[in-house]
């Protein structure tokens, strides 16, 4: 009971420095109150340029706060709506170490960002990412751990892309195909907390997702679906085109080169060498990065 109340009064301190911090986006004149504070400037990005200023308007952010409860055991402290590019937690304990998750997805995008319980481990915290058959999602996040000291800190904070891609390549030059299908099995969850070197982890029951489109005439036409990442999808999946003639072709996704990982913030791309019986899939990783647009082409 008494551990209860302590996160109660926690959060409630936590949310008053975030609500002053967030209106004025700078140190207010009144400090927030609590022993320790940390001040965030958040940047997103999203792009294969610079990251930007978090733009609320375009996503919607949390911050999860975990306390370490004993040994390099972690638990939710609080759950925080962001709605500023820069603020300031208050309220922290001294030479008590927290671990702050950053969380960001489009606000178009469902499911919502999660709210934990108070007490929530962090080792089993986590959001879920699909909900269906949606090739398009996105998540965006950041960890920091810091342990609350006499002077205040001011952190920048750089929330980037952790799903990756599987992309498939193939010319069409004389418009023999007429629809393309890229189905792929993805993992639904993922776990708040990183692994080792930042690795993202998935959990759950695959889901399976599709996309369809009419491909352009061109000799580089590409169609991709978004994922979490994972060690290898080779036979998780398999691309399914549709002649002029009205026959269709499936291709497994199997590739000459070896494993199909997918890497958080990277396109794993897959070139159809023929369309024919004896068509083969060639992997490849990011490169060909576009510039001159804001869509995200992966990179290394």
């Amino acid at each position: 009971m008494l551990r209860k109340m302590k996160y109660g009064i926690l959060f409630k301190t936590l949310l008053l420095g975030l609500a002053v911090g967030c209106s004025a986006c700078r140190q207010p004149d009144g400090e927030p109150t609590g022993e320790r504070r940390i001040r965030f400037e958040l940047t997103l990005d999203a792009r294969t340029r610079a990251p930007q200023a978090l733009d609320t308007e375009q996503y919607a952010a949390r911050l999860y706060l975990f306390r370490e409860e004993t040994a390099d055991r972690y638990v939710a402290a609080g759950t925080m709506e962001i709605t500023g590019e820069a603020f300031t937690v208050g309220g922290l304990d001294p030479g008590v170490s927290y671990r702050f998750v950053f969380l960001a997805i489009p606000r178009s995008q469902q499911p919502a960002l999660p709210t934990l319980a108070d007490g929530t481990a962090y080792t089993e915290a986590a959001m879920t990412y699909l909900a269906g058959n949606q090739p398009g999602q996105e998540v965006f996040r950041a960890i920091q751990t810091f342990t609350a000291a006499d002077d205040p800190a001011t952190r920048s904070v750089v929330l980037t892309r952790q799903n990756g891609a599987i992309q498939i390549r193939l010319g069409n030059a004389d418009g023999s195909v007429r629809n393309a299908r890229l189905e792929v099995e993805a993992l639904p969850e993922m776990l708040l907390q990183d692994g080792t070197g930042g690795q993202v982890l998935s959990q759950g029951a695959a889901v399976a997702l599709a996309k369809s489109e009419q491909p352009a005439v061109t000799s580089d036409y590409r169609i991709a679906v978004n994922l979490l990442p994972a060690e290898d999808i080779t036979g998780q999946g398999a691309l399914v085109l549709t002649l002029a003639d009205g026959t269709e072709q499936r291709y497994t996704l199997r590739s000459t080169s070896g494993t199909i990982p997918i890497y958080p913030n990277q396109i794993t791309w897959l070139v159809l060498r023929g369309t024919g019986e004896g068509g083969s899939f060639e992997v490849g990783f990011g490169g060909d990065i576009n510039l001159d647009d804001d869509a995200w082409d992966g990179y290394l």
